[in-house]
């Protein structure tokens, strides 16, 4: 008997060119939406990162700069305004010694808020070097940091003491006269002062800085000679009214800038003083990708321990209004590597503080990052 062709199971045994290719043609749409996802993704991973380690940049960017305004102008129980400087002046800048000023900085000309400033096209890469020209910022960018600053960028200097648990004096040698005639004054416990160090000293009336020479007595004994050291003190014995005063370490000024990192790009620097140093700083790179800071300042017209209104540093030097400058307004441009976003069809412009910054037309992502910073000691 025959078997039903009806009911047999019918064999495959081949395809059609027609199906081969409807085949061929779903596959690529398949891949094709697979690779559209997988480039969706990359691309979104690429931007989160960019994100992520610009803000991450801006953050510590803000808080080194956030940390030592407030400080500004801290000597203790006194204040730089009560300071007197016991210390040498260096040939051609006082820069790093200069304690009785709290806070200054320099404004980068053609910068002020409602002007323009283009990094590109004028600039010959996205990566200018430092400006050369000190009279390029007002006031004029001080000799020591020549060559060192960004075009277009403004440049913040603060001067506090670090603090440290004080030690006081316990006696002068040659008290009670005006003035000891001896260079030594000892103190009530070893507080690890060190030969070369920096103190601040203060009766919370006044206050000098100077330099110790010499540590004696296990510690407790400290000289400050002149004709010793670096920068060495042009002044030696202290006034008989210092027996009990403070005696702190570490008078520093700090100066923030934006400068050409490791990687050739602008980044956020710091020099701070350091006497073993002929010019008396020295620099670290803090954050990369910095490209722009604007810096206003708070001044206190009214003696209301509040801003009366934000001024340039050119400003703010003009009418010498250094001692009613009570906070700080920063603005920093901060920038991704290349590849972060797509290209645009201009130049973008951001404004920091009102000064409209143009940058190159490349693949970074930016962001603004602006604070306010009070400083403790001028508003009280």
């Amino acid at each position: 008997m025959r078997p039903n062709q009806h009911s047999a199971h019918v064999r495959q045994t081949g395809l059609s060119l027609i199906e081969l290719m409807i085949a061929m043609v779903v596959g690529l749409i398949l891949m094709a939406g697979a690779l559209s996802i997988f480039i969706s993704s990359r691309q979104g991973y690429g931007v989160n990162t960019a994100i992520s380690h610009v803000q991450e940049s801006g953050r510590f960017a803000l808080g080194f700069i956030h940390n030592d305004v407030r400080m500004a102008g801290y000597m203790g129980c006194a204040t730089s305004a009560q300071v007197s400087n016991y210390l040498n002046p260096l040939p051609g800048s006082n820069l790093p010694y200069d304690f009785a000023t709290a806070i200054t900085g320099y404004d980068y000309v053609g910068t002020a808020p409602s002007n323009t400033y283009p990094v590109s096209p004028a600039m010959p890469s996205e990566n200018p070097n430092p400006d050369t020209n000190t009279g390029d910022w007002s006031p004029a960018l001080d000799n020591t940091f020549q060559n060192l600053v960004m075009p277009g960028t403004d440049v913040l200097v603060v001067r506090f003491s670090q603090g440290n648990d004080p030690v006081y004096i316990t006696s002068i040698p040659g008290s009670p006269s005006p003035n000891s005639p001896s260079a030594d004054f000892n103190i009530n416990t070893n507080g690890g002062l060190q030969a070369g160090q920096l103190l601040v000293i203060t009766n919370c009336l006044s206050a000098v800085v100077l330099q110790a020479t010499q540590i004696n007595g296990g510690g407790t004994n400290v000289v400050h000679n002149t004709g010793i050291g670096t920068p060495g003190n042009a002044i030696q014995g202290l006034p008989a009214a210092f027996t009990g005063a403070q005696v702190m370490l570490a008078p520093t000024t700090v100066v923030f800038f934006i400068g050409k990192g490791s990687d050739q790009s602008p980044a956020l620097f710091q020099a701070a003083t350091d006497t073993t140093q002929a010019n008396g700083f020295s620099y670290e790179e803090l954050v990369p990708r910095v490209e722009n800071m604007q810096v206003l300042y708070g001044v206190d017209l009214t003696g209301g321990h509040a801003p009366t209104q934000y001024e340039t540093a050119a400003a703010v030097d003009a009418a010498g209004d250094w001692s009613n400058v009570v906070s700080v307004r920063i603005a920093l441009l901060v920038r991704s590597n290349l590849g972060a976003v797509p290209l645009p069809s201009t130049a973008p412009t951001y404004d920091l503080l009102g000064t409209n910054v143009t940058v190159p037309a490349d693949t970074r992502l930016r962001k603004i990052f602006t604070a306010t910073i009070a400083i403790r000691n001028r508003l009280q």
